[in-house]
């Protein structure tokens, strides 16, 4: 257990157009439940399947232009961008522009009800 992690980009997974860099899991995390990780969206449409857990998600947008949605609402996207997914709740990102859409996530327990 650690709590500072750099990305090792000989370490990530690649799956329906999305690289995602593990920072903290299971693993390493200093905190029980708790995960970090930074993802590359290359996607242009939101996933079939939006994305549901059971613990909260929180995400920064650290570099390029992209669409989030969330409850039927579509809010744009840019580097500076902070949104946030209640346990339970459907989302869903793609990228708009012509680079990566690069986003810093991390999930942590569900601790209350969304509101």
């Amino acid at each position: 257990m650690d709590y500072c992690a750099a990305i090792d980009h000989e370490v990530f997974t690649d799956t329906n157009s999305v690289v995602s860099y593990p920072l903290f899991d299971a693993g390493n995390a200093p905190v029980s439940g708790c995960a970090v990780m930074v993802n590359h969206f290359r996607n242009r449409a939101y996933p079939a399947d939006l994305g549901v857990h059971d613990d909260n998600e929180g995400f920064y947008v650290v570099e390029g232009t992209g669409k989030y949605i969330i409850r039927g609402r579509e809010y744009d996207l840019r580097a500076g961008t902070s949104m946030f997914a209640p346990a339970g709740m459907p989302h869903g990102l793609k990228n708009t522009g012509e680079g990566p859409l690069v986003v810093f996530i991390y999930h942590f327990p569900a601790t209350e009800a969304a509101r």
